[in-house]
């Protein structure tokens, strides 16, 4: 609605539109609380939560070693280890092994890199 002296008459309709808006903004809210509660929050893990998510399903003994020699993220408050879900799944992801054809390419950009260089 426009900005116009209201009359009586007019106040009906008036009040519909401020409703239908109301319900509107409403809906809208309720959109906006949905989507913040499906953000995952951080999950933690213990040993053994880890050793199942892992899957090689490795021996409590061997994340220990992975954790004395630092190639696992982890974080540790007193004698307790735990482990941080997102940090554990890029550690897995980090671990892709290139195909042949991939490497192939970065030889060949490197090689043509290293071609139209001058010294």
């Amino acid at each position: 609605m426009s900005e116009k002296s209201i009359t009586f008459e007019d106040l009906p309709k008036a009040m519909s539109w401020m409703m239908d808006k109301l319900n509107e903004l409403d809906s809208k809210i309720d959109g906006l609380n949905n989507q913040n509660s499906n953000v995952p929050t951080e999950q933690w893990m213990n040993l053994k939560e880890l050793c199942e998510y892992i899957p090689s399903h490795p021996a409590e003994q061997t994340v220990y070693g992975w954790t004395s020699c630092h190639l696992i993220p982890f974080h540790k408050r007193g004698k307790r280890i735990m482990f941080l879900k997102s940090e554990i799944d890029e550690w897995l992801h980090a671990g892709k092994i290139k195909s042949d054809k991939n490497l192939e390419g970065e030889a060949a950009q490197f090689i043509k890199s290293k071609r139209n260089t001058k010294f």
